[in-house]
């Protein structure tokens, strides 16, 4: 890797998050949602959406389509599936959710959604936090696939205002069969979705301690015989341990710690949420179909009919059966577990909920916008769309590295007609409303062939501190795909940072700063410095690298004690999306 140059830049980021609530005190649920206290104001409530709903944008029309189009030949033949899911409650049902919860607690106000985070592995997005589960759009590595791509847009929608895409190319058997499933009340297209939430820890005067290898062993033993273990049977497992000794329960103070007792089931409880972290891969099973109804059909002022609860599963949720496996042993990082609950603390609260996409067919089948058959033989008066759709990976690099991506598109035709020209753009605010992909549709005009269905695109990055635009933006790309994936000219890893901050106590050590140098756009650079504080209540983050498809990236940690020593390690090459971090022993690392 070229030599690289660092400039000192320390980010110091905020302890405090929005809408913090609280793991083991004032949960209620009203009318099946569950609502969670806020960790300051006990009258501000924040709700866990029960299940994603069909997205409606600006014109009040849901996001979906589903097409079967028809050539002369029977290879010409398939379809094209498209849906946006959001992850939130109608207003309406919320107001209705905030009088039911103010009729239990006078005054409590329902602040909004409960920030809910994405589930990582190894540092990667896990797969469970937005997964499409159809035999039918999944079915793309048989012989003869009924679906020949499927584009998702890869992490779910739980940001306020973000929306989810999944996209599909169909055969014409694959198009035929989805068609018919849509007939039903339950259709072939179902969605899960995972995460968590931060719930915040009351003291207990208590730390909890065991050695991984034991706790492992107990778990790998039985999963000899069961290869998945439910949330209660972690949980049974847990009791059990702590009751041969495996993991120790110890009381700080003996004088303030005789409630330690009584609280010994939620203590525990708190161990299983913290262990399912460390030691199992989720998966999710399917206790119940759903029972669709069709929804409600209201005028609005206009006299227009508006329909509304479409969702995945709007009648009621997809209830998933929460499974856990052992990971391999070489994946769990931890080789011993202490929980110090003597200090209020955060904890990762497993999330999870999914649906299924039905009951439409019976409301719009008649109605072109969701649900129609193209003619590819009627040349004359014939369009084809032509959708860009951002990489799903790439979408948060809007916040602070892409100003924007602009497509450049043409469809040239004979001497005779003039060229179909068009362009469109992504920026933040299109990131921030949902708009992950944009759609170009060009005319046939009585072309006879296929060729018709040629076109040429440019794509042009505009990156944040550079004059020039990036890209091959002075090349035409020809292409006859339906759906375009946009992707920029670099590559991202998102590295999990993990670090023991008793080991940072033990050792005198205030903070951590970790810097990131990459080769990014032909340069090397600093690209993130990411900080950890012994006093803060964080002890892990998760930072997105940016790099150049053949570049490499680099870190070093810089340790400062609370004696005003500055520790600085040497530079190592980052081969993995996951850093777990121990303070340096030797005193004469230290550099001025």
């Amino acid at each position: 890797m070229r030599n690289i140059i660092y400039i000192l830049c320390i980010c110091v980021f905020s302890n405090t998050i929005l809408g913090q609530v609280k793991y083991d005190q004032g949960r209620i649920t009203v009318d099946k949602v569950q609502l969670l206290q806020d960790y300051k104001d006990s009258l501000a409530y924040y709700y866990i959406p029960q299940h994603p709903r069909l997205a409606i944008n600006e014109k009040g029309d849901f996001e979906f389509l589903c097409m079967k189009y028809v050539g002369k030949e029977e290879k010409d033949n398939g379809g094209l599936f498209h849906a946006l899911f959001e992850f939130s409650m109608e207003e309406k049902k919320l107001k209705k959710l905030e009088k039911q919860l103010q009729a239990k607690i006078k005054d409590a106000k329902i602040k909004g959604p409960v920030p809910l985070l994405e589930t990582m592995k190894d540092g990667e997005p896990s797969l469970g936090s937005f997964r499409v589960i159809s035999s039918i759009l999944t079915d793309t590595l048989a012989e003869n696939p009924f679906t020949q791509n499927l584009i998702t847009s890869g992490r779910a929608p739980f940001t306020p205002g973000s929306k989810a895409v999944l996209a599909a190319k169909l055969s014409q058997e694959g198009s035929t069969l989805l068609w018919k499933t849509f007939n039903g009340a339950a259709s072939d297209v179902s969605v899960a979705v995972s995460g968590y939430y931060e719930g915040v820890v009351q003291a207990y005067n208590a730390v909890v301690t065991a050695e991984m290898d034991m706790v492992y062993d107990h778990f790998s033993n039985v999963s000899k015989t069961e290869t998945l273990f439910t949330h209660d049977e972690v949980s049974n497992a847990i009791d059990s341990l702590y009751s041969s000794g495996v993991i120790k329960i110890e009381t700080l103070d003996r004088t303030k710690g005789l409630g330690v007792k009584s609280d010994l089931k939620n203590i525990l409880q708190i161990v299983s949420d913290k262990l399912i972290n460390l030691m199992f891969d989720t998966e999710t099973g399917w206790s119940a179909e759903p029972e669709m109804q069709t929804p409600a059909e209201t005028k609005d002022k206009s006299g227009k009919g508006v329909l509304s609860g479409f969702a995945f599963g709007p009648a009621s949720m997809f209830i998933p059966d929460i499974q856990h496996i052992v990971k391999k042993r070489k994946d769990i990082k931890a080789r011993r577990f202490r929980l110090d609950l003597s200090e209020s603390t955060t904890i990762k609260v497993p999330f999870h909920t999914a649906g299924n996409l039905g009951g439409l067919y019976d409301s719009f089948r008649n109605d072109p916008k969701y649900f129609r058959v193209v003619d590819l033989e009627s040349s004359d008066f014939e369009k084809q769309e032509v959708i860009f759709q951002l990489d799903g990976e790439f979408v948060e690099s809007f916040e602070d590295l892409v100003n924007f991506v602009s497509v450049n598109f043409r469809k040239k035709y004979d001497k005779e007609r003039d060229d179909f020209t068009h362009q469109l753009y992504f920026n933040s605010e299109d990131i921030k409303a949902g708009k992950f992909y944009k759609s170009i549709s060009f005319p046939r005009l009585g072309i006879s062939d296929n060729n018709w269905q040629e076109y040429e695109y440019q794509i042009s990055w505009s990156i944040r501190g550079e004059s020039d635009f990036v890209g091959k933006k002075n090349t035409w790309i020809k292409a006859r795909d339906k759906a375009i994936v946009i992707a920029p000219p670099f590559k991202k890893i998102e590295v999990a940072i993990d670090l023991d901050k008793q080991l940072l106590i033990e050792n005198e050590i205030a903070t951590v700063a970790i810097d990131f140098a990459a080769d990014f756009l032909g340069k090397t650079r600093l690209v993130k410095s990411v900080t950890l504080r012994a006093s803060g209540q964080e002890n892990n983050k998760v930072a997105s690298i940016f790099y150049d498809h053949q570049g490499e990236v680099v870190y070093r940690t810089v340790w400062y004690a609370k004696n005003g020593d500055e520790i600085k390690l040497p530079h190592k090459p980052l081969e993995r999306g996951y850093l777990f971090l121990t303070p340096p022993s030797k005193q004469n690392d230290i550099n001025d």
